[in-house]
């Protein structure tokens, strides 16, 4: 029997078109006329052998494999009328079908039959006579029937590569779903639900939260857990959820934690009581495909230990922070992204699952820089990741074989992109689907007004993400969100200008003492913080090389930076200072692994974080010495207040994210205002915050939309 997927994929005839795929038979390209099965079977049989005669015992043998008793002289005749009347044929006068009394059908009418992808079709004779050329021709017809089958295999042995056929979005709640640590997914899916987390502890709070495959109302999952920040994996039988938890900042030499990693726990499902895996901290981690083992990455090392935290076993070591890990659906590999801290370079890495043959996967592919948060489809035909960042950054798939007799990938090709910016691509577990979060990044900047106890819009409500004054309180610096462009213009909004363009990313501008100067970190993609100058009135910025935090001392000759390390462990070298003058850098001393300078109005004090940020630092120039001012848990983004009386920044109080400030120089904390329900965004570069010329405080404050949508694949 002609079979479509071992060789054509149509038939044509007389004004007919047979579509072997789908056993839909078309009338002059348009008219789609759906056969019966078994006058389907045997119109196929009939083209399978034009000219030549098909017998009924042929066609019961069809119709019939297992020898099933029926009538099928009468059976065969009522298929066989439906088939005629379908191609408006007559028994008495054939134009597709002659009848041979006793004998069979034979097929009359010229056929041509297509491979796949518009191939050239082979044209078949009505009648085949034993000559020497009508000989000739049937070998011809063979060689291109041939071809085309051989076409056709290879066109199957391809990985039918999904595409998306409709976008529909399941979460509706308007609350921020961004991880704060990008070793951990967004949302995991059990096939039923999906599970993600909302919000961060530091940023009005974090709760494990789950909807519905198929969307509807979010609900919370029961938990102790009071400082999630992301989930790292679901277990192969859904029965728990694999967990980040805690603060994931720089490195902790106190608990030998590395740079973004946190603890791992595991959460049963439905619910249950929360469990905390090892003792160890992780960048990433994943269950392996038989849930018996899970792979976790701290440091350098990719360790693999039983899943209640006992007999680790390291399996691979490796340069950077490893992030996003995953197991092949077939246990045989294990791929994962490799992060520069804090640069935003990433590249996606695999290597057989006893650690050998470690490899980067797309040596030479020239889309993106930054390729991350990568997962099979559950049969593990294909490959989906994100690659690429800001308006750039979009959903890739990569057929996981070339053909059946070539090994490796294929080439990665665009699934979606924009005007959203989707991200974390989750698989579900059917493979029909692909889960992702979509991203309208928009902020402004809020005043806190403590006689009414309300934050209320500044700046006209303008996207910004950070912001500084003149000295002279006649002029604004602010960076443009997400875009993250430097502008100027008065207080009032007139004068603007745009002083930095793509593919510079501008954060934290601060003013030289006599205005002339802007001071800023540029944090563009693909490369380290660098410490950059620009004139108040315009032209290309001034770059000083990789550091962060500039800020001005008050002669305007020189200023104070962090400056970074290239050490794995240490991402911050120590604090500097820089005479522009001359060019010459300075150590401040003792301030290894110190970061985010800020000086006192005055220039005597330097205040800045451990590298751990749970502790607030006072350098006294007069003495050269550093003293504690505060001791806690996610402290960030100081300042001084304009009478030098007080350093405020982030911090928690009393179990929840506030703007604190602390006093000088007794070290006392008195929370100024809770942000625990100010929506935020959920990015280090939206959660500065500022003091207005008044001295009222100034923050971030999310206007964006982040929703989990849901891809149909086809």
């Amino acid at each position: 029997m002609l079979k479509s997927e071992e060789s054509f994929v149509a038939v044509r005839f007389e004004g007919f078109e047979l579509d072997l795929h789908s056993g839909e038979l078309r009338k002059d390209g348009t008219t789609t006329v759906r056969l019966p099965e078994q006058s389907f079977q045997i119109l196929t049989m009939l083209l399978e052998h034009p000219g030549k005669v098909v017998s009924r015992r042929e066609i019961q043998k069809q119709l019939w494999p297992d020898g099933t008793v029926v009538e099928f002289e009468h059976s065969i005749g009522a298929a066989m009328n439906r088939l005629r009347q379908v191609l408006g044929d007559s028994a008495d006068n054939p134009t597709f079908i002659e009848t041979l009394p006793r004998r069979g059908y034979k097929f009359i009418a010229p056929i041509e039959v297509s491979g796949p992808d518009g191939q050239k079709p082979a044209v078949v004779s009505r009648s085949i006579k034993p000559t020497r050329k009508n000989l000739v021709a049937i070998a011809s017809i063979s060689v291109v029937v041939l071809l085309l089958l051989l076409g056709v295999i290879v066109w199957r042995s391809l990985p039918r590569e999904p595409r998306v056929t409709n976008v529909a979005k399941l979460t509706n709640d308007a609350k921020a779903k961004i991880t704060m640590t990008p070793a951990a997914s967004v949302t995991v899916t059990d096939g039923v639900h999906l599970y993600f987390v909302e919000g961060t502890p530091d940023v009005g709070g974090s709760r494990l939260t789950q909807v519905s495959a198929i969307g509807g109302e979010t609900t919370q999952v029961a938990t102790s857990l009071r400082e999630v920040i992301g989930i790292f994996d679901i277990s192969p039988n859904f029965s728990q959820l694999l967990v980040a938890n805690g603060d994931s900042g720089p490195p902790d030499p106190a608990t030998g934690r590395a740079g973004g990693a946190a603890e791992v726990w595991a959460q049963p499902l439905p619910a249950g009581t929360s469990h905390r895996v090892g003792n160890f901290y992780a960048t990433g981690a994943c269950y392996s495909p038989d849930g018996q083992h899970i792979l976790y990455a701290d440091g350098h090392a990719l360790t693999s230990i039983d899943t209640d935290g006992t007999n680790p076993r390291e399996v691979a070591r490796v340069e950077g922070i490893v992030q996003g890990l995953r197991y092949s659906p077939d246990g045989k590999r294990i791929r994962f992204h490799i992060i520069a801290w804090p640069g935003d370079a990433s590249s996606i890495w695999e290597m057989d699952a006893n650690g050998n043959d470690l490899h980067v996967l797309l040596p030479t592919w020239k889309e993106s820089p930054f390729q991350c948060c990568g997962k099979w489809s559950p049969d593990g035909r294909y490959y989906v990741f994100r690659a690429g960042q800001g308006n750039e950054q979009a959903i890739w798939l990569m057929p996981e074989h070339r053909l059946i007799f070539a090994g490796g990938h294929g080439s990665p090709r665009r699934l979606i992109s924009g005007p959203l910016r989707l991200s974390d691509p989750v698989p579900s577990t059917d493979g029909t689907k692909l889960f992702v979060l979509g991203a309208e990044l928009r902020v402004e900047s809020v005043r806190y007004d403590s006689k009414t106890r309300r934050f209320e819009s500044y700046l006209d409500g303008i996207s910004t993400n950070s912001l500084g004054f003149s000295h002279d309180q006649k002029w604004i610096a602010y960076v443009s969100y997400p875009d993250m462009n430097l502008w100027r213009s008065r207080v009032d909004g007139t004068d603007k200008m745009q002083l930095t363009f793509s593919p510079v990313r501008a954060y934290g501008p601060h003013w030289s003492p006599d205005d002339s100067r802007i001071a800023f970190v540029d944090v563009r993609f693909g490369g380290p913080w660098t410490v950059a100058l620009i004139s108040a009135s315009g032209g290309p910025p001034q770059s000083f090389g990789p550091g962060g935090d500039p800020d001005w001392l008050p002669d305007g000759k020189s200023f104070v930076y962090f400056a970074l390390s290239n050490q794995y462990n240490k991402p911050w070298a120590g604090i500097f200072r820089r005479d522009l003058d001359s060019g010459r850098i300075s150590a401040i001393p003792n301030s290894e692994g110190h970061f985010s300078p800020r000086l006192s109005p005055d220039g005597r004090y330097i205040a800045a974080f451990s590298q751990a940020g749970t502790e607030l630092l006072l350098f006294d120039s007069k003495i050269n010495k550093w003293s504690s001012l505060a001791k806690g848990a996610g402290f960030g983004y100081n300042l001084w207040s304009h009478d030098g009386k007080f350093v405020y920044m982030r911090g928690n109080h009393a179990g929840s994210p506030a703007i604190v400030r602390v006093r000088i120089p007794d070290g006392r904390i008195e929370e100024v205002v809770s942000l625990k329900d100010l929506p935020q965004v959920v990015d280090i570069f939206a959660g500065w915050i500022g003091l207005t010329p008044e001295g009222d405080p100034l923050v971030i404050r999310d206007r964006g939309v982040q929703e989990i949508y849901a891809l149909d694949l086809r």
